[in-house]
């Protein structure tokens, strides 16, 4: 009779064993300041992405992988011990040519890690010509709409209820609106997980006009917990780029949250620490937390 290995089986007990005994002394993970981190960093992302609109890259709009869509913690120790590898579909691609002022990027059930991602973002101009935001004036629509579905179950769903995000070039600089973006987490049980809206009451405005010189300097962004029935409304102080980042990776947003009795007139900020990191504090309660599609730039 063949002898068969019991590494793997023998790490996967290890691992199980230890992830129950800490499991009773594991810090809860802040929801809240993970959400309002995300919503940041989609914005400051399509900001940078409407601004190079005209370019030939397109970043992946997920970055990152939701912890509740991630494989169970055995099915992944169990994956690295027999090193199974997993397709990476979702290359970073271009915008499809510009056609009549509108140029997509379409996501056809393709991989990331073992996720799949479906749907597109279309980026739509006012140069119906050049596709470009060169002259004051100038404005380009940018509306999502696609879903990360998870290996396991569950799913991250992205869209524009709202119209969008709008950006327009001005004199000094941009202006960006948002309409409205809706981002939806379902478990793998069906259950709603998160439900977060983001829109502008104040259009942003930036100074500058590329990486190297961007900083938005005024406009309010809100932030509606849905399922939870409140809303954190942030205003930006000099949110600076640089050219190595696709977002800000310094300055700060302060604010409240109100709707909830309970939270009504607590504050709340976003504290950008570098690219892709910020610390997120909502009465004291902070949490450094990683931006939703804010990475080193390409």
């Amino acid at each position: 009779m063949a002898r068969t290995s019991l590494a793997p089986m023998v790490l996967l007990l290890v691992v199980g064993a230890a992830g129950v005994a800490g499991g009773g002394c594991r810090k809860q993970s802040l929801a809240d300041q993970e959400q309002i981190g995300a919503a940041v960093g989609e914005i400051m992302a399509s900001v940078d992405e409407s601004t190079r609109g005209s370019g030939a890259t397109a970043r992946l709009p997920i970055l990152r992988m939701p912890d509740e869509l991630r494989a169970p913690l055995w099915r992944q120790v169990y994956d690295g011990v027999v090193r199974t590898a997993y397709a990476g579909g979702c290359v970073q691609a271009p915008f499809a040519m510009c056609s009549n002022g509108v140029r997509t990027r379409t996501f056809d059930q393709c991989s990331i890690g073992a996720a799949t991602l479906d749907g597109m973002v279309t980026l739509t101009f006012s140069d119906t010509r050049a596709c470009a935001v060169v002259a004051a004036g100038d404005s380009v629509n940018r509306t999502a709409d696609f879903t990360l579905t998870g290996a396991w179950g569950g799913t991250l769903s992205v869209s524009s209820p709202g119209g969008g995000q709008v950006l327009t070039r001005s004199a000094t600089g941009f202006d960006y609106a948002v309409s409205g973006m809706r981002r939806v987490l379902t478990g793998p049980g069906g259950r709603t997980l998160f439900d977060v809206t983001t829109r502008t009451t104040s259009p942003i405005h930036l100074t500058g006009s590329s990486r190297a010189d961007l900083v938005i300097t005024a406009g309010a962004l809100e932030v509606s917990h849905n399922l939870a029935g409140y809303k954190v409304m942030l205003v930006p102080e000099n949110l600076t780029w640089t050219a190595s980042c696709n977002c800000a990776v310094s300055g700060k947003l302060t604010g409240t949250v109100s709707g909830s009795g309970k939270l009504d007139g607590r504050s709340a900020s976003v504290t950008l620490t570098g690219c892709g990191q910020a610390e997120v504090d909502i009465d004291g309660e902070t949490e450094t937390v990683t931006l939703d599609r804010c990475a080193p730039a390409n």
